[in-house]
């Protein structure tokens, strides 16, 4: 039998592609391995919130640095949270108070590094390609299993560069669904632990509720 070298050329192709293809899997690995090599993250990230009986489009912008262990610093308009993984200080700036809680009492949908950190713990069931912002992204659906009753649908778009997230999606039973934006995440090398917990100023109330 006789190919032709037009033939043959495609086949090559073919069959390099084939070598060099990621799984949904192996992308979602790489994404979590780009966790692993630092210490905290931060981040600043756009929520939007498209309710089922509703056409508004509730939004959020805010900035937030994550590590493990329950440790954050979040901030909102009109709003900061301080946790250092034992203690979280509710900084409510226009009323000049602080409430502190046990990070223990809170239920964990509180906790924002959920925001980072749910789509390591799925599986990939599929994975797309799209461009958003200027960015080639992997477009990965995920199974919700792990989150049953919190959410039935979930997706992650992690930047072909260096597989860090750039988009989550998620919807909950009700049908209510959730863009995550995330703008300028960085790695953290090093961090303390007192940068995770709140200094007192000048003026300002503290209520310890603990």
């Amino acid at each position: 039998m006789k190919f032709s070298s037009r033939y043959l050329v495609f086949l090559l192709l073919a069959l390099v592609q084939g070598v060099f293809a990621l799984t949904a899997e192996q992308v979602l690995d790489k994404s979590k391995s780009w966790f692993k090599s630092g210490k905290a993250w931060s981040l600043n990230f756009r929520a939007q919130v498209y309710q089922a009986d509703s056409p508004d489009i509730n939004t959020q912008s805010g900035s937030l640095v994550v590590a493990e262990g329950d440790k954050f610093k979040l901030d909102l308009l009109g709003i900061k949270f301080y946790s250092d993984g034992e203690s979280l200080w509710q900084w409510n700036v226009e009323q000049k108070q602080v409430l502190i809680k046990a990070v223990e009492d809170l239920s964990s949908a509180l906790h924002p590094s959920e925001l980072l950190f749910k789509y390591l713990n799925c599986k990939a069931l599929s994975m797309g390609e799209a461009k958003f912002a200027g960015q080639e992204l992997w477009v990965l659906k995920l199974d919700p299993a792990k989150y049953a009753g919190q959410f039935t649908k979930m997706e992650v778009w992690l930047s072909k560069k260096d597989y860090s997230p750039v988009r989550l999606f998620t919807e909950d039973p009700a049908g209510n669904s959730t863009w995550y934006g995330i703008l300028d995440i960085k790695v953290i090398k090093k961090i303390s632990n007192d940068d995770f917990k709140y200094k007192p100023v000048a003026g300002v109330d503290e209520i310890d509720m603990r």
